[in-house]
């Protein structure tokens, strides 16, 4: 298969797993715990598509920018589901609350930037 093939789902794999997590913040957020727990479970399918096709790229084009990224992009999932994860439990609050939101920008801002303009 080709690396176009791979980099053009991912890069789709990461655009839905970005609208997907909003989605479930604002459902949670108003109460809609039903639909926000089926998108996070989808969300959940996104993260293990995101990890297949960056890890067979980062083998197809090994560099240390694409290394790099790939822990990056740990990060942001992991950020991402501690979010979602604990706004569905309500334990999301105060300092860490703050915290997460911040790390969150940050990793993403990151994870773009060397997404799309180091590698």
């Amino acid at each position: 298969m080709s690396y176009d093939v791979f980099l053009h789902s991912h890069s789709l794999f990461w655009l839905v797993g970005v609208i997907l997590f909003a989605l479930i913040t604002i459902f949670y957020n108003k109460g809609k715990a039903k639909p926000a727990k089926i998108m996070h479970m989808v969300l959940r399918l996104m993260y293990i598509l995101l990890l297949i096709t960056g890890v067979t790229m980062v083998i197809m084009n090994f560099y240390w920018a694409t290394a790099v990224k790939g822990i990056l992009a740990f990060w942001l999932i992991y950020t991402m589901e501690m979010i979602a994860t604990r706004t569905g439990k309500g334990t999301l609050t105060g300092g860490f609350k703050t915290n997460m939101w911040i790390q969150f920008a940050i990793a993403l801002v990151v994870v773009l930037v060397f997404g799309f303009v180091v590698t």
